[in-house]
């Protein structure tokens, strides 16, 4: 991400962005690089670096001044703006955002659900949030169905109910 662009979020945000949001930010992980977001192989569904986690700065800062343009209601018929502080750094493709908050009073890196109008955690860290993308999205995609059986217990990951 160039220093232009990063300044613009800055301001936008009103805070400084965290070293390790930077990093990623300026060097996007190479394990997700072309790592595609459909079951079958395709990129069909595009990628992760377009969705889950951006990977252009345009795309980032776009998404961020997106979501302060205006006001939403939220199941009450309250006016909800979206928090000056949350960094967008991602979208789950069914309306719902990833994003960190700049003055880490909301540790990690939290979800939007835009439906219920509320935040909750989806991982205790940004490098926790990109372990589970490899997960999702990079590990899945590198094992038939019997290996990631047997991967799923060596990691204790846990099947959605």
């Amino acid at each position: 991400m160039t220093s232009k662009a990063i300044l613009e979020l800055e301001n936008l945000c009103g805070s400084p962005l965290p070293a390790r949001c930077r990093a990623v930010l300026m060097e996007y992980p190479s394990s997700l690089v072309g790592a595609v977001r459909a079951d079958d192989g395709t990129d069909a569904e595009g990628l992760v670096s377009e969705a889950e986690l951006m990977a252009d700065p345009s795309d980032v800062l776009k998404i961020n001044q997106e979501v302060r343009r205006e006001s939403i209601l939220d199941p009450e018929g309250r006016e909800f703006r979206w928090p000056p502080k949350f960094l967008v750094i991602g979208e789950t493709g069914d309306g719902d955002y990833y994003c960190v908050d700049l003055e880490d009073e909301h540790k990690g890196v939290l979800q939007f659900r835009h439906h219920a109008v509320e935040f909750e955690t989806a991982a205790e860290s940004l490098d926790e949030f990109i372990e589970m993308l490899v997960e999702c999205f990079v590990i899945r995609d590198e094992y038939d169905d019997d290996e990631f059986e047997d991967l799923d217990e060596e990691f204790e990951i846990e099947e959605p109910e």
